[in-house]
């Protein structure tokens, strides 16, 4: 968790871009289905990211796709 918390806080490299609906203080987020590998997007509060439920969800991020994730936040549902 804190890997990510850094990675949110330092912010992003030039090359990197935020897309337009990412409003500041928020975070795209990718839920993806596991048998089904389809993705959703959804825009979240960064404060959500600290709710035990949440931290449920990157705790299983964490399992399933390690924390070396490149761009979007993806968490299984």
């Amino acid at each position: 968790m804190r890997k990510l918390q850094r990675r949110l806080q330092g912010g992003f490299r030039k090359e990197e871009r935020v897309p337009d609906d990412v409003k500041t203080g928020h975070v795209a987020v990718h839920a993806m289905a596991v048998e089904g590998r389809e993705l959703q997007r959804f825009i979240v509060e960064v404060t959500e990211l600290g709710r035990p439920e949440f931290m449920r969800l990157l705790e299983r991020a964490e399992e399933e796709f390690g924390y070396e994730q490149e761009g979007v936040l993806v968490v299984p549902c």
